[in-house]
């Protein structure tokens, strides 16, 4: 969902955002916390549309507590 929001507001930005690569680092990262060492993420097929088209890496932290 996060994800999604983020790439409804940028996605009309996308040629400035790969213009600014040029001579900077663009970076989009996400991070999960839980209390169980059995939770997990689900990301749904269209989301990781953000990374493709502004050719980033997918970075994910996951920190357990």
């Amino acid at each position: 969902m996060h994800i999604d929001a983020l790439w409804s507001v940028l996605r009309d930005k996308q040629q400035y955002l790969l213009q600014l690569k040029r001579e900077l680092t663009v970076d989009v990262f996400l991070g999960y916390r839980s209390n169980s060492d059995t939770a997990g993420i689900e990301i749904p097929y269209q989301s990781p549309e953000i990374f493709l088209k502004l050719q980033v890496p997918f970075g994910l932290s996951i920190i357990i507590t």
